[in-house]
């Protein structure tokens, strides 16, 4: 089964009161680069919830998702269209779900194994590989990669029409399996740097992210109906 990730977000981390931007920036107020982005990582290192809505279009095709990530859980649906998925994981296990298209489609699984799981939740146990990755990127492990490195990132001059944050802009060249794109990160002003909305821009297609509900409480109980990995995939 192919990995999968939301975006560019992931994780979050342990509870510490976040600093100002002003205090980061130094004495005339204004932050650099560097000083947003130590800011904002010191703010992130004292979350232990987010609540994330990205929205997608590759070349006419939309996508959504949603998702709750938290320190000790995480969740995520994800529709395109009629097809979807949700996954989640908890401190015991990892669960995955579907559509039937959307377990095929999007989450590579056969026919025969799609109509083995129909309803159910697969279940994957905590120390598998499959349980390493969804942990990774549903939970605070990951949560570090929303930040660029301060290289080649810009701060621009003015704020963010929406939010009034701070915007950063830096450029991801073409490779071989992804086209060149350009994203903007918004942190918040004031108080508290965290993250408000990522836009990722390349050729034929674009997606916007909003981080909302810093601070939640994010749980995942273990769904009633499931089938165990080595039962689908055995």
């Amino acid at each position: 089964m192919p990995r999968t990730r939301l975006v560019t977000t992931a994780a979050l981390a342990a509870l510490l009161v976040a600093p100002v931007v002003g205090a980061a920036a130094g004495a005339a107020g204004a932050p650099t680069v560097s000083s947003l982005l130590a800011a904002s990582g010191r703010a992130l290192k004292g979350q232990h919830g987010v609540h994330l809505v990205v929205t997608t279009d590759r070349q006419g095709v939309h996508s959504a998702a949603v998702a709750d990530i938290g320190r000790s859980a995480g969740h995520e649906s994800y529709t395109a269209g009629a097809e979807r998925f949700d996954v989640a994981v908890s401190t015991t296990a990892a669960y995955l779900s579907g559509s039937p298209s959307g377990l095929h489609a999007l989450m590579g699984l056969n026919p025969k194994q799609v109509a083995k799981v129909g309803a159910k939740w697969i279940v994957m146990k905590k120390g598998s590989t499959q349980y390493k990755e969804f942990w990774l990127n549903l939970t605070a492990k990951g949560f570090g990669a929303i930040l660029p490195t301060a290289k080649g990132t810009r701060l621009l001059g003015a704020r963010d029409a929406t939010t009034g944050g701070y915007q950063l802009r830096w450029t991801t060249p073409k490779t071989a399996s992804a086209s060149a794109s350009t994203t903007t990160l918004v942190i918040a002003a004031g108080a508290h740097a965290l993250p408000l909305r990522e836009e990722v821009a390349a050729a034929g297609a674009s997606s916007l992210t909003v981080f909302s509900h810093w601070g939640e409480d994010v749980r995942f109980p273990r769904p009633a109906a499931t089938i165990a990995y080595a039962k689908v995939f055995g």
